[in-house]
């Protein structure tokens, strides 16, 4: 405890919001977590361009995208520092035949990831 209250606790650091990211929204299926982790106003960033999803938008994409494969991640690198995420990912459907794989860099601020930067997405795995 500080002189003034309650010292805040720690937002989570970069790595911990992807893993969380993966594992609690793609993984167990809570979309809604999108609003606790995330921006209200991610920034996007593909190649070419740049886009900005709200809470709204950014749950609308992944419930679209869910049910149709449940797609397992699995992390082949996932490292960062104080404000940045580097995940190196292979996607496989529980429910459907579909492999997908790319490489994304979140940044984190706050305990919420406010930017993604996408390479496009590959239909093999990682050799």
């Amino acid at each position: 405890m500080t002189a003034t209250g309650p010292a805040a606790a720690p937002a989570e650091g970069p790595v911990a919001v992807v893993r969380r990211y993966l594992d609690e929204i793609y993984h167990a299926g809570d979309v809604e977590l999108v609003r606790e982790i995330t921006a209200d106003g991610v920034v996007r960033h593909d190649p070419g361009g740049t886009r900005v999803l709200d809470h709204e938008a950014q749950i609308a994409r992944i419930r679209a995208d869910l049910p149709q494969w449940q797609p397992w991640f699995t992390a082949e690198v996932l490292a960062g520092d104080d404000q940045y995420a580097v995940l190196v990912w292979t996607a496989r459907g529980r429910t459907a035949e579909r492999v997908l794989s790319g490489i994304e860099v979140f940044r984190v601020v706050d305990g919420r990831i406010t930017d993604v930067w996408n390479t496009p997405y590959s239909t093999e795995p990682w050799a």
